[in-house]
């Protein structure tokens, strides 16, 4: 190509740079006009976070993929380094030219949520970079809706990261307190002397574990202070009535700009005064009729079935409304995920549901077992034993604590019943899964029964008269079922077949078990004392020993409390 053929050509294509440019600006400066007559603040500098896939490419043409070579190679060394200082933009510019790749945004979700966080120094760090990977997935869902990776890979950061991970015990009840309402937040300051009593006082007030952990608990010279909802401070200061506590107003946490480039410190709150999902997360997508499901484009349109939420929404609660979204994306539309299989995602609600009810399960009994004033076990297979001989005698009063641990057992009851439900709409699409989630399945059942008789002895314990003959009843009822489901799932699953003679009647075999006509309720508990006789003859060194321990702790709680349940026949 001669000169004469190459000077029209980069005229061209310096007319079309600049031509581009000159719509760009005109269209930030329009942007700008609307922004004003609304009120809102955006940023003059016009950054090129502002700028969509398409626009970006265009101004960028041939130089794109060296670019994203640039930019992929400088991330990850980055990344090796340690060196974050501007990670973050060069991850949003790779999003932005790489923006139809579902594998490129796995990759990058991932990549922050999993190699990022794990660098930081501190649990509040980590979560806050945690949030950075998730509206990293949220941005993506906004510009490619309903695309069940980016859905998948959000649910998961809920499930594995915020719920199951292990700084759990401090990312689960944060996140629900920053779900619920906005709301003012209060300083408490103290003495140093008066820690345990300030803080044991905050906790029967209704204050979240993570809140009173040692990171949370201030120092200020002489002083601690901890910060908690208004509601929480008035009942404390209603409890303690000291004059060297003193209490401080802060200013309300505002809802966070969704214009905003700045990187979020909290989730966002999604439940209104009354404790239900905010109107905003159940709006139809624009041009979609409202359907209750997935089907109208809504963020959390299957949450609404189990409010309200008084004490926050759960990671597994959200993590189980991203999975009925990318189900009923597979089920309805025939969507599928670049990775993960359509068995894996047509069993992860029912999963998510499962964990929900056992954490609202664990949280309740450690609360429990703070509430009697007893040490709290670190391993949740532990939290059995400490109050399953609290006596019905005990002078319990009123308090925001057991208000909570009550509904907390409700609530995992109600939700251990809606898994059962989930696994069976599970198995009708895949059938075969019957040996992997018959299991699940079964102890959501046995689970269900056990919350359900937890929440009526605490009951029982404060009422009187014929209120509480007939609570003594139902938790009776509850109890027995919990003992007999846990103790058939048991000798079903974790009894070997060459031990299965010594243990069970004749002519009994574990795949006769869940049948009550061979194996009726009278005759469960010799089986059970055989079964752990054998145990600990072994010194617990069986093959499943362990998980025996744990499932025979859920029996033994039952078989306590119907000792004490029985003085009142």
């Amino acid at each position: 190509m001669n000169r004469a053929t190459q000077l029209p050509i980069i005229g061209v294509l310096i007319l079309a740079l600049l031509g581009s440019s000159g719509a760009r600006m005109l269209c930030l400066d329009q942007r700008r006009n609307l922004d004003r007559a609304r009120n809102q603040v955006v940023s003059s500098s016009g950054d090129i976070s502002r700028l969509n896939s398409f626009a970006l490419g265009l101004l960028l043409g041939g130089l794109r993929g060296p670019m994203l070579m640039v930019l992929w190679t400088s991330s990850e060394n980055q990344k090796t380094d340690r060196e974050l200082e501007d990670f973050d933009t060069k991850v949003e510019l790779i999003r932005l030219l790489q923006a139809e790749f579902d594998g490129v945004h796995l990759f990058q979700i991932w990549n922050k949520a999993y190699n990022i966080s794990v660098q930081m120094a501190n649990l509040p760090t980590k979560y806050t970079t945690i949030l950075d990977a998730m509206d990293y997935a949220f941005s993506v869902d906004r510009e490619r809706p309903d695309n069940v990776s980016i859905l998948a890979s959000i649910a998961g950061l809920y499930f594995d990261k915020f719920g199951n991970s292990a700084e759990k015990g401090y990312f689960s009840p944060r996140l629900m307190d920053e779900t619920l309402p906005v709301q003012d937040r209060v300083r408490v300051i103290f003495p140093a002397e008066k820690r345990d009593l300030v803080l044991r006082q905050a906790r029967l007030a209704g204050a979240p574990v993570y809140v009173l952990s040692p990171r949370e608990v201030r120092e200020d010279i002489s002083k601690r202070y901890i910060q908690v909802r208004k509601p929480i401070a008035d009942n404390l200061q209603a409890r303690l009535k000291d004059p060297d506590i003193t209490y401080e107003l802060r200013e309300v946490r505002t809802t966070v700009n969704p214009q905003s480039t700045l990187r979020r410190t909290e989730h966002d709150s999604i439940l209104d005064s009354e404790y239900r999902i905010l109107p905003k997360y159940l709006e139809p997508r624009e041009g979609l009729k409202p359907t209750g499901d997935a089907g109208d484009g809504s963020q959390l349109p299957y949450l609404p079935r189990f409010q309200p939420y008084p004490y926050g929404v759960s990671p597994f609660a959200l993590a189980y409304n991203y999975y009925k979204r990318c189900q009923f994306l597979q089920y309805q539309r025939g969507a599928r995920h670049a990775q993960l299989s359509e068995r894996v995602i047509s069993s992860r609600a029912a999963l998510s549901l499962k964990k929900w009810s056992e954490e609202d399960w664990h949280m309740a009994r450690r609360a429990e077992i703070e509430l009697f004033g007893k040490p709290v076990p670190t391993e949740d297979a532990e939290l059995e034993q400490p109050t399953q001989s609290v006596s019905l005698q005990y002078k319990l009063a009123p308090n925001p604590l057991l208000n909570e641990i009550i509904w907390r057992y409700e609530n995992s009851a109600r939700i251990s019943q809606a898994a059962v439900e989930e696994y069976q709409l599970h198995l009708k699409h895949y059938p075969d899964d019957i040996f992997v989630y018959a299991s699940h399945s079964e102890s959501s059942v046995a689970q269900t029964h056990l919350m359900k008789a937890d929440a009526l002895y605490l009951r029982a314990m404060l009422a009187e008269g014929e209120e509480k003959i007939a609570l003594v009843r139902q938790a009776e009822t509850e109890y027995l079922s919990a003992a007999n489901e846990y103790s058939r799932h048991i000798l079903r699953y974790y009894l070997a077949d060459e031990d299965a003679a010594g243990v069970l009647p004749p002519r009994v075999n574990r795949a006769d078990v869940l049948d009550s006509q061979k194996l009726p309720d009278a005759l469960i508990p010799l089986s059970m004392a055989k079964l752990r006789a054998k145990h600990a003859a072994s010194g617990y060194q069986l093959s499943n020993s362990e998980d025996f321990k744990e499932l025979d702790a859920y029996v033994q709680r039952a078989n306590a409390r119907l000792a004490i349940l029985a003085q009142y026949r």
